[in-house]
């Protein structure tokens, strides 16, 4: 699980002041995120750098899986797999709803003006 205990105060140069305990939940969640979609990244470019062009290509013996060329079933098939599984594991388990505080009363009766024309 995601948890991120924010500093007790930050300094600047006006003054100290808390981080919202939101913000740091959020920047937590962007890590991860951000650190997920670099590793798919490199993965996916690693693999289909490597096996995508080879120099000479026989159709008789090209590795295939299910019926793809086999880097692109490692290469891009597999890491979208895996990116979205990660997905709804960390959705579903890791992400946190904050408490944006109260909504505002908009339903409220409008009382200024409302017996001024009854003369």
């Amino acid at each position: 699980m995601i948890t991120a205990t924010p500093p007790a105060s930050v300094s600047d140069s006006e003054g100290d002041y808390e981080l919202d305990p939101m913000f740091v939940t959020s920047l937590a969640e962007a890590k991860w995120i951000l650190g997920m979609w670099l590793t798919c990244f490199v993965w996916t470019l690693a693999i289909c750098l490597t096996n995508g062009y080879p120099e000479t290509v026989n159709p008789e013996t090209f590795p295939l899986i299910l019926g793809m060329p086999a880097w692109v079933a490692w290469g891009i098939a597999f890491p979208w797999l895996i990116a979205n599984l990660a997905t709804f594991v960390f959705c579903l388990g890791f992400m946190k709803d904050g408490d944006l505080g109260s909504e505002p009363d908009t339903h409220a009766p409008a009382t200024a003006g409302a017996g001024a024309n009854n003369v």
